[in-house]
């Protein structure tokens, strides 16, 4: 027998140990309390309220995966936890891993999904919008977009552009870090009416009122206007949606757009055999519980729906957070 197999199929069983050990100490911030200096156990539960014991072990588990280092009974972050798990940080990850762990139950119902083909995200969801889980998500997006905005805006050359649409923008986030450094940029966050109303909190709280509007709309139903914009921004949309539907919101790009426009669609993207990566094979199954239609697409799908819609000049960027762009050319 060969012990190695067994111990991989032993590691991928378990893996959700390991997740729920970070989703419980980043719900007590215990990161942030712990802060830069270090403190014990005992200090640590004492400020959270916790059971001393039990906090402790938690402390112990996140020194074996690497998310603090521990010397006699003195607890500290590693780099990566002070990076990413800080509340003051600018690249906290928080709100993110509180996203993953709000799919935790549905995620428990894969085995359904797969029998009937339906989204099992919403068995048991409240009528109408949930504020709280909304907030939740679009601050997950935001902490996302923050660490990858500056390498978006070099290898796409923001500099170069005047008028940006952020489709389905979300908070706003590569709208505002992009027109921070370019102050000839003007930009259109469109987005659901309940985002925007999110999405104009942080335009004004970054102070970029003059530069950046936020617009309310169904990018499925509704026009995102004729010949506007120079670059259109397309992060993370079309995963929720089918072909159909995705050529459908690709053609009104090609409409928005004045000429010599470019459309930068950012994806979880697949091979050509929908194998790998790792995360979007993973983000296909998330889409299979969490959306109607959704999936992740081949690089092939998608510049396909670019050619369709009328694209040309199609290129491909590698990023990194999983993720790549696939650029069309109105020409």
């Amino acid at each position: 027998m060969n012990n190695k197999d067994v111990q991989y199929l032993n590691d991928l069983s378990y893996g959700y140990w390991k997740s729920q050990a970070l989703f419980v100490a980043s719900e007590l911030d215990l990161f942030t309390l712990i802060g830069v200096r270090g403190k014990s156990g005992k200090v640590i539960a004492k400020k959270l309220g916790t059971h001393l014991r039990a906090t402790e072990m938690l402390l112990n588990a996140l020194v074996s995966l690497k998310l603090l280092t521990k010397s006699r009974d003195i607890f500290n972050n590693t780099a990566v936890s002070r990076r990413c798990l800080m509340k003051d940080s600018p690249a906290y990850q928080g709100d993110r891993i509180q996203h993953f762990h709000n799919m935790w139950d549905y995620w428990s119902k894969l085995s359904t999904a797969v029998k009937t083909g339906k989204p099992t995200a919403y068995d048991n969801a409240k009528r109408g919008v949930d504020k709280q889980r909304l907030r939740e998500f679009i601050k997950a997006m935001h902490n996302n977009a923050s660490v990858q905005a500056d390498e978006l805006y070099i290898k796409l050359q923001i500099k170069k552009y005047s008028r940006l649409l952020d489709l389905a923008g979300g908070q706003g986030t590569y709208a505002v870090k992009f027109a921070e450094k370019n102050r000839n940029l003007k930009a259109v966050v469109f987005d659901l009416p309940d985002v925007i109303k999110i999405t104009r909190e942080h335009i004004k709280e970054s102070g970029m009122t003059g530069q950046i509007t936020a617009k309310a709309g169904n990018c499925l139903e509704d026009s995102l206007g004729k010949e506007l914009y120079d670059i259109v921004l397309v992060s993370h949309l079309l995963h929720a949606y089918d072909a159909s539907e995705n050529q459908k919101i690709l053609k009104k790009c090609w409409d928005s757009l004045m000429k010599d426009g470019i459309v930068v669609i950012q994806e979880f993207i697949l091979n050509p055999s929908k194998t790998m990566p790792l995360f979007g094979t993973l983000f296909s199954l998330n889409m299979l519980m969490g959306t109607h239609n959704g999936s992740s697409f081949s690089a092939i799908e998608i510049k396909e729906w670019l050619k369709r819609a009328g694209f040309k000049g199609l290129k491909r960027i590698d990023l990194g957070m999983d993720s790549g762009l696939i650029i069309g050319c109105k020409l």
